[in-house]
């Protein structure tokens, strides 16, 4: 698993992305409410975007929660969430920084999810079985894995099938924060590698602020792209039975414009 890019040495601009966005959040509060776990892990935490509400929730439920993630500079903001939180969310909330391919649990989990297609990073074959696996090592029986991922978009990969290969820029972000006057726009060009399921993505960051340009950097970013038989048989293959499949947020069934794959796996 490769750098994962620049932009995890930025979370303040990974919060600007996701400003606005709750469906992923109140999709994984209520699906922990739903089961009840004692524990929950999330892999991939980043800056405790989705953690903190878990925790929220565990504080109620009585759940505890752990955020583990790679990226120091994405979990210095998760702690800073942490410390501003109630007494009762911060004592059931545990930050880790490791990698998710080798870190095993000292006691199993319930529940263990990957939200914002974290598991992209998993670039070889190797590696991603070898985290399904670990998954359902740091599962308790009949606990559930979830992995959320982008469904394929076959029509913006188009491009790369060209002679010669085309790579249009397109603006796929404009979020102006309110709170203090500054706009992000991020660009991005995206090149498929079919023999290798990878999306090679080059992102364009320039930010704002009273119509002049503060900050511009360039972040390059390489993805698996999975499809939905390909996860199917990563969980069938680790010892999982497949519960669910989502299209959605919404819990809609998977189709072919849906713009998720949510799956869950139990473990058998």
């Amino acid at each position: 698993m490769k750098s994962m890019g620049e932009l995890y040495k930025h979370p303040e601009e990974y919060d600007l992305e996701h400003l606005g966005d709750s469906d992923d959040i109140d999709f994984y509060v209520s699906l922990a409410r739903k089961l009840k776990p004692r524990r929950i892990l999330e892999l991939g935490c980043g800056t405790g975007r989705i953690t903190l509400p878990l925790a929220e929730e565990g504080a109620r439920l009585g759940s505890e929660v752990v955020g583990l993630d790679s990226q120091s500079e994405m979990l210095d903001k998760a702690a800073n969430r942490r410390l501003q939180a109630p007494p009762e969310v911060r004592e059931r909330l545990a930050l880790i920084e490791a990698d998710m391919r080798v870190w095993r649990a000292d006691s199993p989990f319930d529940l263990v999810v990957t939200p914002c297609s974290s598991v992209t990073h998993l670039l070889s074959l190797q590696d991603q079985l070898t985290v399904w696996k670990l998954c359902r090592s740091n599962l308790a029986q009949n606990g559930r894995f979830v992995v959320e991922v982008m469904m394929p978009n076959m029509a913006v990969f188009a491009d790369s099938f060209q002679v010669p290969v085309r790579t249009p820029v397109e603006v796929d972000i404009d979020k102006l924060d309110e709170s203090d006057g500054i706009r992000l726009i991020r660009r991005k060009t995206t090149h498929y590698l079919s023999d290798d399921q990878r999306a090679q993505t080059r992102f364009l960051y320039e930010k704002y602020k009273d119509g002049r340009a503060i900050e511009q950097y360039i972040d390059d970013f390489a993805g698996h792209v999975y499809f939905p038989r390909e996860l199917e048989l990563l969980f069938i293959h680790s010892g999982f039975k497949v519960e669910h499949t989502f299209g959605d947020f919404r819990r809609r069934p998977l189709q072919p414009n849906s713009p998720l794959i949510i799956m869950i796996g139990k473990r058998a």
